[in-house]
């Protein structure tokens, strides 16, 4: 029972002492005091189990940032002043090994008001209480969420937040916006930015098409790989017909995209900061406990790199199905 001690029951909320008696979830890990348990039917971690989180690894990673010891004999996360682990009851190595340079490292951040914050450059907070408030939610909640690049994101939500001014600069947005919400897990605006960009180049990807169609080298080429030349010279055909309105919608659709991108690149930050703060306030809503909550927030927060890889297949793939429907039309 002793690697609960001094941890709390989600429950009651008391502190679970040595002579106790727990019982855990089998799914989640989390412990209760055997009658909260009784008077409840069920663990009431059940977010915590739609997102396969476990109690431990929670417990874990806050134990760590309050400089918790992990034993090296089993890997148990214990409190910073324990001697001994709390698992197995073997002795710990109470040399501290720093974490990176970096870590100790002390940044300055300077407000829009001139007021300076001083800070560690792991702390996700850069200098701000937790508990500081930004439109309704908690700070720390909001660094919870966004996980990355926080020293980039905490101080400019908190400049949208006191100055009421949403321009900022963000450069992938400029370059790939459906990579950057992908990235992000915005996909309303990874769909939306990703449908401007194929429509607005779709008048020029078809005029490529048609210069394609038009060389003899690549048509010798298609007839050699036994492609239906008569489907291409149907499909050349009525290209070279519309050539006139591709060539004409080519160019406005070309500023159009440009201007959408240059606006996504000044407002892009300023709609991760109202995406943040919506998935906050819902997960804060449907969290019952602080433990769950954060949990929840870790888990759906953050960034995902298969989301770009997704995303990369998701265009790839619409772009297929047009040409194949423009290749289907004219068998």
């Amino acid at each position: 029972m002793g690697k609960y001690t001094g941890c709390q029951c989600i429950i009651c909320q008391k502190v679970f002492e040595n002579d106790d008696d727990i019982v855990v979830c089998p799914d989640c890990g989390t412990p209760y005091h055997r009658s909260c348990y009784q008077s409840a039917g069920h663990c009431i971690n059940q977010p915590l189990h739609a997102v396969g989180g476990s109690w431990q690894s929670i417990q874990d990673e806050h134990r760590r940032k309050l400089g918790g010891i992990e034993c090296p004999h089993c890997g148990y996360v214990n409190l910073p002043d324990a001697k001994t682990c709390m698992s197995c009851d073997l002795p710990l190595d109470l040399q501290k090994t720093s974490e990176t340079a970096e870590d100790d490292q002390e940044l300055t951040f300077s407000a829009p008001d001139g007021e300076q914050y001083y800070f560690q450059a792991s702390d996700p907070c850069c200098g701000m209480s937790p508990d500081t408030e930004i439109e309704g939610e908690r700070l720390g909640d909001v660094a919870s969420f966004v996980q990355t690049n926080t020293l980039y994101y905490i101080p400019l939500f908190r400049r949208f937040k006191e100055t009421d001014r949403k321009l900022s600069f963000n450069l992938p947005c400029i370059l790939f916006p459906y990579f950057y919400f992908a990235n992000r897990k915005m996909w309303a605006m990874a769909i939306l930015s990703g449908l401007v960009w194929l429509i607005c180049s779709l008048p020029g990807e078809f005029l490529q098409v048609l210069a394609y169609f038009k060389d003899a080298s690549y048509l010798e080429i298609l007839r050699t790989a036994g492609e239906d030349m008569q489907m291409i010279e149907k499909m050349t055909d009525f290209l070279t017909a519309h050539q006139q309105l591709l060539e004409d919608l080519q160019t406005p659709l070309f500023f159009a995209g440009m201007a959408f991108r240059i606006g996504l690149c000044l407002f892009g930050n300023y709609l991760y900061f109202q995406f943040v703060l919506k998935s906050v306030r819902k997960i804060r809503e449907i969290a019952p406990t602080p433990t769950i909550r954060k949990a929840l927030l870790s888990a759906e927060g953050g960034t995902n790199f298969w989301n770009v890889l997704g995303c990369c297949g998701l265009y790839a793939g619409v772009v297929m199905i047009a040409y194949l429907g423009l290749r289907i039309a004219f068998l």
